[in-house]
Parts: structure tokens; C-alpha cells; sequence
């Protein structure tokens, strides 16, 4: 049986996000369906970044939301880009605002086993900092589900916009 990944979670860090325009997918996630989800939902915002031949400007990421009572996920892609975009059908374009943040990076699997863990770690130091927390935390792979070798040891990312 192979060993669980070992979560190490770094000191959570503040950090100034810059305005910056990008391309995202909103939706409700089907878990049992393969065809939904992160990996969908990035391929479709992938897609219309080579049409609207835009180039990415920055790290993609997923935010997640908890559960509705039918199971289905709430979740966003996004995909940062070089210059204000048009939005489609299925994907908006926006201008995601300037602001701070709190951040911290851990290991973890493609399912991130360990994220309510490192959500409550950010939730105690903002509250330790009497810092609000606005919206979703935003989910950054470091690493590639497509390259990694280790496909259970992936550097993540977690970054929670402040107000």
C-alpha cells in the first residue's frame, strides 16, 4: 500500500495580487460525471485562450466551493491573460481587481486531501490578524497533472484574496 503524501504546509505569507484581466468558466461540478469539473472546466477556458489568441499571464488556478444537497460542486477556472479578452457562451472575460492576500504553498494529491486543513490554517491566522477573508480560496498547482511523475505529490498553492 503506498504511504500517504506527507503534508508540509508552509507559513502563511501576505501577498498584493495586481489587477489583471482573464478568461474563466464558472459552473456546478458533477463529480461522478468525468466530462465536469477543474480539468473541463480549465480545457474550455484553455480553448478559447488560442482563439481569441491571447497568451496566459499568470498562474491558473480553480476555486471550489462547499457542496449543494445534490452533491454537485460549485467551481470556477480561470486563466489569466496577456490582454482584456470578450467573453463566449461558457466563458467570461473579466478584470480580476487588485488586492492582498493571504497564501500558503503545501504538497499534496490531485484531490487535495489536505485543503481543509490548510483552509482552516489561513481562516486562524486571518482571524489572529483581524484580516477578512473575501470570497473563495483560490486553488494554484505548482505542478502539472499532465508532467508530474508523482501524481499524489503536487505542489499547491492556496491564495485567499483579504479585505
Amino acid at each position: 500500500m503506498p504511504e500517504p503524501p506527507m503534508i508540509v504546509v508552509t507559513d502563511v505569507m501576505r501577498r498584493r495580487l495586481r489587477e489583471q484581466p482573464a478568461l474563466r468558466s464558472r459552473g456546478l461540478w458533477d463529480p461522478s460525471n468525468p466530462n465536469s469539473g477543474a480539468a473541463a472546466a480549465l480545457g474550455e477556458v484553455s480553448a478559447e485562450v488560442r482563439r481569441q489568441s491571447l497568451i496566459q499571464a499568470g498562474t491558473v488556478y480553480i476555486c471550489v466551493g462547499e457542496p449543494t444537497n445534490d452533491g454537485l460542486i460549485p467551481g470556477e477556472a480561470v486563466i489569466p491573460v496577456d490582454r482584456p479578452a470578450q467573453s463566449t457562451e461558457d466563458v467570461e472575460a473579466v478584470m480580476l481587481p487588485a488586492t492582498e492576500a493571504v497564501s500558503a504553498l503545501y504538497r499534496d494529491d490531485i484531490h487535495l486531501t489536505a485543503g481543509k486543513a490548510v483552509v482552516q490554517r489561513l481562516r486562524e491566522y486571518a482571524d489572529r490578524e483581524q484580516l477578512s477573508l473575501d470570497g473563495e480560496p483560490r486553488w494554484i498547482y505548482h505542478t502539472s497533472p499532465e508532467w508530474n511523475l508523482e501524481p499524489d505529490d503536487h505542489l499547491i498553492e492556496v491564495v485567499w484574496p483579504i479585505r
